[in-house]
């Protein structure tokens, strides 16, 4: 088979859905020596796949615009690579679509939390997303919750949608390297002590909450470590830094920007806890990243995020600010949670495979022909 994987989203700094198609698509390159693979970039090919030279076609995108490069430049240039089966791991198809296709389904946010979308992007999803879920022969999701939600909104027939859980990247692992600490440490000015958040700056993430109950933290508790947080601005950002307007509170908040793997898994090892009190998601990557390098995490006690990490993280209510407060204080002040969560993370991170997840893709794609 002549298999294709629309990778023109990657051109941006890889976040959760990036990484997903990115490791999506090297497992397959890995596991498969019989199908030939033709990969769809934004302009150069991604630097995440020059270690695969010769196992793939590439064909290179003129810009890196989403709706423009899918709707305009897209279907000509498919149609030319001659494909049996064509793979969209993060946005769906375009509205001309006449090839055998499959979608990885992200999650439901467009339905469940449009407010928490620019309205571009939601009715994006809603409207090529409503379409690619009756014409797509391979359906596929991150977790059972996401299954559930999607089956629910869009009515989706259960037996067409398919649920692969998502592997971690080996680089995230237990270390300790006080040298190397030390100096990711001075790249970007990070405190002594912080506990983390990971994740792009839009509100589905619950920033003001946990900004809120990290300033209870303080001001109650006289809590002393301070707070990180990992990852670029996405949208509808503003009332995330209204919360820092305080420059003493400020102070205690450090944020980075986005940072590269091998930064980041320092940071997770150097971190008192991870905090990820996210209002919903579909996998929730970051807790895992955290598990398999022993930070303790928190995160909400809900959906995918309770599936995904099962008993080696504390949950709680992401609405709740004291909730979260509490949690926090409590991962740093009960020693016994703490060292069971630090022990028993990184087995259960190791439960999600790329090598796993590409053997039941390919599957799949076996069964159409």
């Amino acid at each position: 088979m002549r298999i294709g994987v629309d990778l023109t989203a990657i051109w941006r700094p890889a976040t959760g859905m990036e990484n997903v198609a990115i490791e999506m698509t090297r497992a397959l390159l890995r596991a498969d020596k019989v199908n030939r693979y033709i990969l769809f970039f934004a302009g150069v090919v991604h630097p995440a796949f020059e270690e695969f030279s010769g196992r793939y076609e590439a064909v290179l995108g003129p810009v890196a615009h989403e709706a423009l490069l899918k709707n305009l430049w897209f279907p000509k240039a498919a149609s030319a690579a001659r494909l049996d089966y064509l793979h969209f791991p993060i946005f769906p198809p375009p509205l001309w679509c006449p090839w055998t296709t499959g979608w990885t389904v992200p999650d439901a946010t467009p339905w469940m939390y449009p407010d928490t979308m620019k309205a571009s992007s939601r009715w994006y999803f809603r409207l090529l997303g409503g379409r690619a879920v009756r014409k797509s022969r391979i359906l596929i999701t991150d977790t059972e919750s996401a299954r559930q939600d999607l089956l629910t909104y869009l009515r989706i027939p259960p037996d067409r949608l398919h649920v692969i859980y998502p592997g971690v990247k080996p680089v995230f692992r237990v270390h300790r390297d006080a040298h190397v600490f030390d100096e990711v440490r001075r790249r970007h000015a990070l405190p002594a002590n912080f506990i983390l958040f990971v994740g792009t700056i839009e509100p589905r993430k619950n920033l003001r909450r946990l900004l809120r109950a990290f300033r209870m933290l303080k001001t109650e508790r006289n809590f002393a470590p301070s707070l990180v947080i990992v990852g670029r601005k996405g949208w509808l950002y503003d009332s995330v830094f209204s919360e820092l307007a305080d420059e003493e509170f400020r102070a205690s908040v450090t944020i980075t920007g986005y940072v590269s793997d091998e930064d980041l898994v320092q940071i997770y090892n150097m971190a008192d806890s991870f905090v990820f009190p996210s209002l919903y998601e579909g996998f929730g990557l970051p807790c895992v990243e955290a598990m398999m390098c022993g930070c303790p995490v928190i995160t909400a006690n809900r959906g995918a995020l309770r599936e995904v990490t099962g008993d080696c993280a504390l949950h709680t209510d992401p609405e709740d600010v004291r909730a979260i407060a509490d949690a926090i204080w409590k991962v740093s002040r009960d020693s016994t949670l703490r060292n069971r969560l630090v022990s028993n993370g990184p087995g259960r991170a190791a439960l999600y495979s790329w090598s796993t997840y590409a053997e039941r893709l390919l599957d799949l794609m076996g069964r159409l022909s």
